[in-house]
């Protein structure tokens, strides 16, 4: 296979994953992240708007609607993140083997880690009952429980579905074919966007049916997903005897490799939920404001995000092949990709932000000036995280992509339980104004976090230099 003639032409077809795996072991390593990338990117960036749109349409309901929906949205990505965890963390050994072009070890690790979700599936669909007292035991606002309660059940069962497509979707990653995932995923976004405009502007229901729209769409991408995944021939088919069968140790590597990812993610968003109630205390809607703020400033964040995200499956795919010094090239790429990236993406953003913002204020009763001003304040700051996310970002596929993951485990702890939640509460004690305090909050939170990151990254790039090193003179 010529790589030259993949990167000058070829690249723009769907590359078989043969194929692929040549191009991602000696291709051109900055238009190999744009290429996986800029999909990724686009993707989280339409996801982002739809997102807004969301928001929008609860803000549409009411201050406390809008509110619900953001504290309930934390609650969900912690059930999330322990499926996502457990894909991303996996997918790390299967990249890992199909670089190393093992790919009978790979098919296995791939069906051993549908089995595991589907018990993880399982566990989370007997806690639906017990919805209202778990609510009430993390001491959700009474007036979030009542219309939250059925938003968060339904949230539950798409979150389940949404399994399946994760695990497509990082199959597709795998293979290089970021193309479809964006194609797929704007699409369903659009069914879920024209579904949640009906049930709320013609026939006037509440947010529960915002979660069942995202239950609808889900489902739509779990029906176009599955074919693919038990397609025959791949390296990463489903095959039923593999996946009630089993291989001896391979569960036990997924979960070990995983579990990291699982517990940070849930960390990350417990944090979230832990914020949140922090920021009821000015106030119901001071949750929603600084649920807003994220959603916009994320517009730059996501974007930046789909060219990091693109990197973790290459490095791992170049460290299974032993390229060492690829894989920490591939990390400095990633960090030049997504920086220049986030400039753009943020001076878009500034000439957009009043007018997204009056959007999120208005509602069936008009422009609310109050809760505009609240989101502006927290807004200001919170913005500013995007550039420290970009390097943080970054470093964390890094690790992620070697299979660090307790070291992520770790900075991920680090950037909630030391430069959040603490910062937040000495913050409540000098600054008055509550969506100043959220939002300097936010910004140290995320450029702080960004710093030890990049330390780290640097002291493991160094050590796999010399690992590299060593190889290379013990092959002489």
């Amino acid at each position: 296979m010529n790589v030259r003639k993949i990167i000058e032409g070829e690249v723009m077809r769907k590359l078989s994953e043969k194929e692929f795996r040549e191009y991602s072991l000696s291709g051109n390593l900055y238009l190999l992240i744009i290429k996986v990338g800029m999909p990724l990117a686009i993707f989280a960036l339409f996801n982002c708007l739809f997102s807004l749109l969301d928001t929008i349409m609860a803000s549409h309901l009411g201050k406390i609607d809008v509110s619900t929906v953001a504290y309930m949205s934390q609650l969900r990505m912690i059930l999330s993140a322990m499926g996502s965890g457990l894909i991303t963390g996996s997918m790390i050994l299967i990249n890992r083997a199909y670089g190393a072009g093992d790919n009978e070890k790979a098919n296995i690790l791939m069906n051993t880690l549908i089995r595991l979700v589907l018990i993880l599936s399982v566990v989370f669909l007997l806690l639906l009952p017990f919805a209202p007292l778990l609510l009430e035991l993390i001491r959700t606002p009474e007036e979030f429980i009542e219309e939250g309660t059925v938003y968060f059940r339904i949230i539950v069962v798409a979150t389940i579905i949404n399994f399946i497509n994760l695990i497509y979707i990082n199959v597709e990653k795998a293979r290089g074919n970021t193309n479809t995932i964006m194609i797929v995923n704007i699409l369903t976004m659009i069914i879920k966007l024209l579904l949640s405009a009906f049930f709320i502007y013609v026939l006037e229901k509440g947010i529960a049916f915002i979660a069942l729209a995202t239950l609808i769409t889900y489902v739509l991408f779990a029906l176009y997903a599955l074919p693919h995944l038990f397609e025959k021939g791949s390296i990463f088919c489903i095959k039923p005897r593999l996946v009630l069968k089993g291989r001896e140790g391979y569960a036990k590597n997924l979960v070990n490799i995983s579990y990291p990812v699982a517990v940070e993610d849930s960390a990350f968003s417990l944090g979230k939920v832990v914020v949140n109630s922090m920021a009821a205390q000015y106030g119901a809607e001071m949750v929603g404001a600084l649920g807003i703020s994220n959603n916009i400033s994320g517009i730059a964040s996501n974007f930046e995000n789909g060219f990091s995200d693109a990197s973790s499956s290459i490095i791992s795919q170049n460290y299974g092949a032993k390229r060492y010094d690829r894989a920490i090239k591939a990390y400095l790429a990633n960090i030049v990709v997504t920086f220049i990236a986030s400039l753009i993406a943020m001076t878009i953003l500034y000439t957009l932000d009043d007018t997204l913002i009056k959007i999120f204020s208005t509602s069936r009763t008009g422009l609310d000036a109050s809760f505009m001003s609240m989101i502006k304040r927290v807004f200001v700051y919170d913005s500013l995280s995007c550039f420290g996310i970009a390097f943080n970002g970054a470093g964390m596929d890094f690790l992620l992509g070697l299979g660090k993951t307790r070291i992520t485990l770790f900075l991920n702890f680090l950037k909630i339980f030391v430069l959040r939640i603490p910062v937040l509460f000495i913050l409540q004690h000098f600054i008055a104004d509550g969506a100043t305090a959220l939002g300097v909050m936010m910004m140290i939170s995320n450029c702080g976090g960004a710093i030890p990151t990049t330390i780290i990254c640097l002291a493991v790039a160094r050590k796999l230099k010399e690992q590299a090193q060593n190889s290379s003179r013990s092959s002489e």
